[in-house]
């Protein structure tokens, strides 16, 4: 389970309020200090959305060629599922410091 940076309590995912579409960071519902995740995960967030990219070039291709792309797709649909599980369990997060997160956007 994911714990906040500054206070260390557990976060729920399900239930933190998103702070806007264009927002990178997240405040604690427990102590009010702002977090964002870490490095590592955003690596694997953006790794995650190459794989989701390939599953749907392969849903496509079984749509609009032949069935002969049914096994590719389910495997990297079955692929996807098991990285986003296994990359939530690992999921990171650091305090917010928005004069660094200016310099990398």
């Amino acid at each position: 389970m994911p714990t906040c940076p500054h206070c260390h309590s557990e976060i729920y995912l399900r239930e933190l309020p998103h702070q806007g579409m264009f927002r990178s960071d997240r405040v604690c519902a427990n102590c009010g200090g702002r977090f964002t995740a870490d490095r590592d995960t955003k690596i694997r967030q953006a790794l995650f959305i190459i794989v989701a990219i390939v599953s749907l070039i392969f849903t496509l291709l079984l749509y609009y060629e032949s069935n002969d792309w049914l096994f590719p797709a389910m495997v990297s649909y079955l692929a996807l599922t098991g990285l986003i599980w296994w990359g939530n369990r690992k999921v990171r997060f650091v305090p917010y410091r928005q004069h660094e997160n200016m310099n990398n956007d």
